[in-house]
């Protein structure tokens, strides 16, 4: 199950970055960050008071992990200005590459709590198949 809902969220991520970059003909990107937060804000109040009916509660987290909103603004920005720049599928190749790069730095060392997995060796093949891939997405 986590598998396909996995799916449908990198489904979900490569229409949002292509409807950014339409987005881009009427407003600009920090506006379309807005309109992007704006529109999750009201639906996940809906899901959450109407749905769950459970009130907010913003206690116990470390202070630090409240900046996630910061990371969603960075996300909505540079990816409706790369998908201008770049188009969609090579935008979402090199935000996926990055993202597999940070998530293994993270992995490695256990930040954020998550338990540590060490990176190894016989990762690198699948890396390069990666690197292959975007180069030539980005030289095609």
């Amino acid at each position: 199950m986590n598998t396909l809902i996995l799916l449908l969220g990198g489904i979900l991520i490569g229409l949002m970055i292509s409807m950014n970059g339409l987005l881009a003909a009427y407003l600009n990107v920090f506006e379309i960050s807005l309109v992007v937060h704006l529109s999750g804000m009201i639906l996940l109040l809906m899901i959450i008071w109407l749905v769950q009916r459970k009130r907010i509660r913003l206690r116990g987290a470390p202070k630090y992990v409240y900046l996630v909103g910061v990371c969603g603004v960075t996300l909505v920005v540079t990816s409706s200005m790369a998908t201008l720049a770049i188009g969609a599928a090579t935008s979402m190749a090199l935000s996926i590459a990055s993202q597999m790069i940070i998530s293994c730095v993270i992995d490695h060392f256990g930040w954020f709590h998550v338990p540590v997995n060490k990176f190894r060796l016989r990762r690198i093949p699948v890396f390069c198949v990666i690197l292959a891939g975007l180069l030539l997405l980005i030289y095609s």
